[in-house]
């Protein structure tokens, strides 16, 4: 609508214009006014195309115009719907700020009890910390009281090894036969000279003789002898030490006897000194006696410095008390 009225205006004032060029133009020559009518023609027609493009011009801004009338009753349309969500958000905000409000208040009581809880949860922390310290020494002490306890349990099982140890072996020392106490031998022997026999004490010889002895072990015996010597020129109490090695066999066994003492001769103040070594068999008659024969060489020192030896054969018994050597 602007433009259609810029255009009359424009044609208002051309006008006149025109008309006082026409008065002009009569006042001039014939050419000059042809030629000025041909400018004129020139320019009422680039006027008219002028005029043509303004018209096209404000065909083109009227479109325009309408466009953004319709646009701008759109955008009013919307504008109004967007002033009412506005509104709506206007209120929901407000309500938002209360709701915000009443959120920060108990969220101020939320910080306070959370500080309450973090105090306590500081307390129960140092609580934990303290009982878990106890809980190290505690495991600490366990563990000592554990190895403590494993070389106790060592030490008790060492000791109830060699508790089983010694009671296995005192049972079977218990049920061992007794292997030492003392034995008394009785023995008597007989015996022929070896050299100068037509001599005192040098021709033959019958001695009986008892033994008062101990069974050390199972091998050794050692015992001190007394008894009565007979010879063919006196007769003479031995006092002797008496020593046995046996060859333990079950039921037959060696036995080796070194015997050595002095001679008292009862007539006279005479001493002679002896050894008789011997070799025989021991003869197992029951648990706690044997026999024994044996034969040896009996050598005798006499005073005088004569000597007289004697090949002895002697037989004897020996008896064990009842806490003396068992042999089973």
């Amino acid at each position: 609508m602007k433009s259609i009225n810029a255009a009359q205006t424009f044609l208002k004032i051309i006008a006149p214009v025109v008309m006082l060029i026409l008065f002009l133009i009569t006042g001039c020559k014939q050419e000059e006014l042809e030629n000025q009518i041909m400018l004129l023609n020139q320019q009422n027609l680039l006027l008219g195309n002028e005029k043509d493009s303004l018209f096209k011009i404000i065909e083109a801004k009227k479109a325009e115009f309408d466009t953004l009338t319709a646009h701008y009753n759109t955008l009013s349309e919307e504008n109004k719907a967007l002033l009412g969500r506005l509104k709506s958000l206007q209120a929901g905000y407000n309500s938002r700020g209360a709701e915000l409000k009443k959120a920060a208040e108990e969220k101020v009581v939320l910080t306070q009890t959370i500080e309450k809880q973090n105090t306590r949860y500081d307390s129960l922390h140092n609580v934990v910390v303290t009982l878990q310290s106890n809980i190290a020494d505690l495991n600490n002490k366990l563990s000592e009281s554990e190895v403590k306890s494993t070389y106790l349990t060592q030490e008790l099982k060492e000791k109830q090894t060699r508790i089983a140890a010694d009671s296995i072996a005192e049972v079977e020392r218990l049920s061992r036969p007794k292997e030492n106490g003392f034995v008394d031998i009785v023995e008597i022997a007989g015996g022929f000279g070896l050299s100068e026999t037509n001599q005192d004490y040098a021709e033959r010889v019958i001695t009986l003789n008892n033994i008062f002895g101990y069974q050390i072990n199972k091998n050794f015996l050692a015992g001190i002898g007394a008894g009565v010597h007979l010879y063919n020129g006196g007769t003479t109490i031995p006092l002797y030490i008496d020593m046995r090695y046996f060859l333990r066999k079950p039921n037959l066994s060696p036995i080796i006897i070194a015997d050595g003492g002095f001679m008292i001769d009862p007539s006279g103040p005479s001493l002679r000194h002896f050894i008789h070594p011997a070799i025989g068999l021991n003869k197992k008659l029951g648990p706690r006696t044997h026999m024994q024969i044996s034969a040896g060489l009996l050598t005798i020192h006499a005073p005088t410095g004569i000597r007289s030896s004697f090949i002895t054969v002697k037989g004897g018994v020996s008896f064990a008390g009842k806490r003396g050597p068992e042999d089973r």
